[in-house]
């Protein structure tokens, strides 16, 4: 050590890293992982978020498709008295069960199906969770957004998807008497 210059000869050489290094390093990468984890997390909510309002506002559309597929009004005698009565909702003969049986635009009022289910009664894939309701309205066709208790030639249509209790897509759609399919 006397041939050594006078600043190495003083020199303690380290062998690792100290305890004090090793918990320092871990607390840091924890917090950097906790992090990352919440960040991921809301990535994949806000992915789920995303995904569930255009699926029902898909299933909202293709339901209002349907809805608007069909007469304004029942056809033959059923026809007048819907127009004579003011009454919206199924007649005699259609079940509330069997959207097959539904032929006009206030069949649907009231309607809901959770799971929903296409026009046939089949469950539509992976919608547990899900539901379809729908409401139908007379309207005065000058103020649409306003309900009445008469029929003036108008109806509103409100189709309504939700998923866990929470409003997903909600669309609206009128439909007069002037209109033939």
């Amino acid at each position: 050590m006397a041939g050594l210059p006078y600043h190495c000869r003083f020199r303690r050489r380290r062998s690792g890293i100290s305890l004090v290094e090793v918990v320092m390093c871990t607390l840091l990468v924890s917090v950097v992982l906790v992090g990352a984890m919440n960040m991921l997390a809301a990535v994949v909510r806000d992915r789920t978020t995303t995904s569930d309002a255009a699926r029902a506002q898909q299933m909202a559309q293709q339901l209002m498709s349907e809805i608007l597929s069909t007469d304004y009004h029942e056809r033959g005698a059923g026809g007048l008295l819907d127009g004579l009565l003011n009454v919206v909702g199924i007649e005699i003969g259609e079940s509330s069960g069997d959207r097959r049986t539904f032929d006009d635009v206030d069949d649907y009022d009231g309607w809901s199906a959770s799971p929903p289910t296409s026009r046939d009664g089949t469950a539509l894939a992976n919608s547990t969770g899900w539901r379809h309701a729908v409401a139908v309205e007379f309207v005065n066709p000058a103020t649409p957004s306003a309900s009445t208790a008469l029929n003036n030639g108008a109806k509103r249509i409100t189709v309504t998807i939700s998923r866990g209790g929470s409003a997903l897509a909600r669309l609206v759609a009128l439909r007069t008497d002037k209109y033939a399919p």
